[in-house]
């Protein structure tokens, strides 16, 4: 049990998420949110498109006090807790990765330089590779929990919300997370050793609060919007590139025509390789759930946890049969 972190971190981890900058809740990206929704709310009260005063505008109670968004309240702590002590073996498996890789590749041959970039020039190549690679995993895993039914089971849990909030983000199955941090760190890992041996043993990249740069302006720019009510799409030239708050609000929309779309984290270039993308041409009107209310099967934490694993275990039973 060596991999555990000490008993105050786990307990400490709810706090951490807010006030971590390597947390997708910290405070300055929910606030920087806020801001950008304000900003908004104005131009839509300006334009006459929105009669709500600025509290209910930018957090309506029918959204913040809905029974889903209860529920996510109550998740959160729980799943921070819990990932603090099961996602423990997995955060360092890029560098695992790495390491034995090289040790590896050692083995073979002896590390060489193979491209002439000055080390400014091979930092900011790298750092531009591996956002990519990283963005790519979480987008094919993404792709993998829509497309196989197995997986598809424990996905359920983030798209059975209702409504979303801030805190909707949160709202995914341990063994969602496992496979991501699990298929971003092997790819990151091996890119890792690829260009610490053939590029250079020193090389980094550049990162702000231990996040890669593309990760943190991402945060700091209304990451926050896309599990929220605020429509805000950065129109249909910017959109076929980087994934808006829209286009992932229509991802867990209820409608059919917009059932596996935009499964793109920050970029919707693999959305568009892969034939998923989906750029809405106005604002739309966004139900959110699962379709047929089968959303109203997950009313409780433990619904969250568990129910994932009784469906799945029946659809596992059903092939057999």
């Amino acid at each position: 049990m060596d991999y555990l972190p000490p008993l105050s971190n786990i307990l400490l981890a709810p706090l951490r998420y807010f006030t971590d900058p390597g947390s997708r809740a910290f405070g300055l990206y929910l606030g920087t949110s806020v801001l950008i929704a304000l900003i908004i709310h104005l131009k839509q009260s300006r334009e006459g498109d929105e009669d709500k005063g600025i509290a209910e505008g930018i957090l309506p109670r029918q959204v913040y006090t809905h029974t889903s968004a209860m529920v996510d309240y109550i998740y959160l702590p729980l799943n921070a807790i819990l990932y603090a002590v099961i996602l423990s073996p997995f955060t360092g498996l890029s560098f695992f990765v790495s390491g034995h890789l090289q040790a590896a590749l050692g083995t073979v041959w002896s590390p060489y330089v193979m491209t002439d970039l000055s080390p400014l020039w091979a930092t900011i190549v790298f750092s531009i590779i591996l956002a990519l690679i990283a963005d790519f995993g979480m987008f094919i895993t993404h792709y993998w929990m829509h497309r196989f039914p197995l997986l598809w089971e424990f996905h359920k849990v983030h798209h059975s919300a209702e409504v979303l909030t801030p805190l909707t983000v949160y709202r995914m199955h341990p063994l969602d997370d496992i496979l991501t941090v699990s298929v971003v760190g092997i790819l990151t890992g091996i890119a890792d050793a690829l260009a610490h041996f053939f590029v250079s043993p020193v090389i980094s990249v550049y990162a702000v609060y231990g996040l890669g740069v593309a990760t943190y302006l991402f945060f700091l720019t209304g990451y926050h919007l896309r599990h929220s009510h605020i429509w805000l799409s950065y129109g249909p030239l910017l959109s076929t590139i980087l994934i808006s708050p829209a286009q992932h609000q229509i991802h867990h929309s209820k409608a059919k025509r917009h059932w596996d779309k935009n499964y793109g984290f920050i970029l919707a270039i693999w959305d568009y390789l892969f034939g998923s993308l989906y750029v809405p041409k106005q604002k739309e009107t966004v139900e959110f759930g699962i379709g047929n209310g089968e959303e109203q099967l997950y009313s409780s934490p433990l619904k969250l946890y568990l129910l994932p694993f009784k469906r799945a275990l029946r659809l596992l039973r059903k092939r057999d049969s």
